[in-house]
């Protein structure tokens, strides 16, 4: 389970805003899902895996639900069921889940045999590309609950795309600083 910290600043800094204009509480929670909606899941048919894997697969969701957004990689040599199989979810977005299941199953699998592939991918209900701002589900309920109650004038959203991590704080420093990843960039403030 991921480490989630709270971070509140005791002074607000007097320097000028950064350059990006960020969306605040009420444009973000336009923009995202519901941090328990329903999930989609997309099976990616591959010559390696057999009926009776792309039927696991289907019926996977009903029985473990998964947070978006999440991916699961295997090895085409080993099969499905093989402990080198790698899920990520609780990601940001889709292409990052996908590069973390991958690189989990990568470093499992070995020297020989073929690279692993994605054969499956989670993301919410009615998800389309290029939306505004994506947040994992642990995300988005922090920002409908951690994120609201703090002051409104100087509180932030941090995440780090690569690792799924995610902070809030009383500025866009202080979230970026609890966010504790080398890509934390602040996607929400105000």
């Amino acid at each position: 389970m991921r480490t989630i910290r709270i971070a509140l600043s005791l002074a607000v800094l007097g320097a000028p805003a950064l350059a990006q204009d960020l969306p605040d509480l009420g444009e973000a929670r336009e923009l995202v899902f519901a941090e328990d909606g329903a999930v989609e899941w997309e099976v990616i048919p591959d010559p390696s895996l057999s009926e009776a894997d792309m039927a696991t697969l289907d019926q996977l969701n009903r029985v473990q639900p998964q947070p978006y957004y999440g991916a699961l990689a295997v090895a085409p040599d080993e099969g499905l069921a093989s402990p080198v199989t790698a899920l990520a979810a609780n990601y940001h977005d889709e292409e990052n889940a996908r590069a973390a299941a991958l690189a989990a199953c990568e470093s499992n699998r070995g020297e020989e045999g073929a690279p692993c592939i994605v054969a499956l991918v989670i993301r919410p209900e009615g998800w389309e590309p290029g939306r505004g701002l994506q947040l994992s589900s642990e995300a988005t309920a922090a920002l409908r609950e951690e994120y609201r109650a703090l002051p409104r004038r100087s509180r932030a959203l941090a995440i780090s795309p690569s690792t799924g991590q995610w902070a809030v704080g009383e500025s866009r420093a202080a979230a970026i600083a609890a966010c504790d990843a080398p890509d934390c960039v602040a996607v929400v403030e105000g």
